[in-house]
């Protein structure tokens, strides 16, 4: 039996992905950037874009 596609999970899948390939810790990307948990600028900004599309998904599930 196929599971429901959820877009939380699967951006729950890439953020993981993102702290393995990095080798950072594992937390809320939010939470990240204020701690500084990246290494350079690319990742940096890859967080930032994450929290933006992470907050439009969220008021896209408060709309429905």
């Amino acid at each position: 039996m196929m599971k429901k596609f959820s877009l939380f999970n699967f951006m729950c899948d890439i953020l993981y992905n993102f702290y393995e390939e990095n080798n950072l810790e594992h937390m809320c990307a939010l939470d990240s950037l204020a701690v500084g948990n990246y290494n350079n600028t690319k990742q940096y900004l890859f967080l930032q874009r994450f929290c933006k599309v992470w907050e439009q998904v969220e008021q896209r599930e408060v709309n429905k």
